[in-house]
């Protein structure tokens, strides 16, 4: 394919700045290239116009949740490898992300070393 200097690229979606820029900065110094957006509509607005190997993705977020998210991502680019994140796990959410095509559901607070070991399963799978 390319040269092994490829980039993966992810997006994160969490409308609380503070861990947006915390998951920006450790993906960042890890190699990746990161993109960012506060809501579910400024994700799917930015998802239409350009391609990404995964999405870090907030459940709870103002207007649209990232469960819909999830949900439109996965009908327009069904490729898009999904990691969700939230503060508020649950058995049932955790179930349903699942089914919508989530690789993994991670509990926040989240350490830098279990995102970077979920993102390359993610990536090699």
């Amino acid at each position: 394919m390319g040269s092994h200097m490829t980039k993966a690229s992810i997006l994160i979606v969490d409308d609380e700045p503070i861990v947006r820029e915390a998951l920006r900065d450790w993906l960042v110094d890890a190699g990746y290239g990161v993109t960012t957006a506060s809501t579910g509509e400024e994700a799917l607005e930015i998802t239409a116009k350009q391609d990404f190997d995964l999405l870090i993705l907030d459940v709870r977020l103002p207007g649209k949740t990232g469960i819909r998210v999830l949900q439109e991502i996965a009908e327009v680019k069904p490729q898009t490898k999904t990691i969700v994140i939230t503060a508020y796990a649950s058995p049932e959410l955790r179930t349903e992300a699942m089914r919508l095509g989530a690789i993994h559901y991670l509990s926040k607070p989240i350490a830098p070393d279990q995102l970077e070991r979920r993102i390359q399963e993610a990536l090699s799978e």
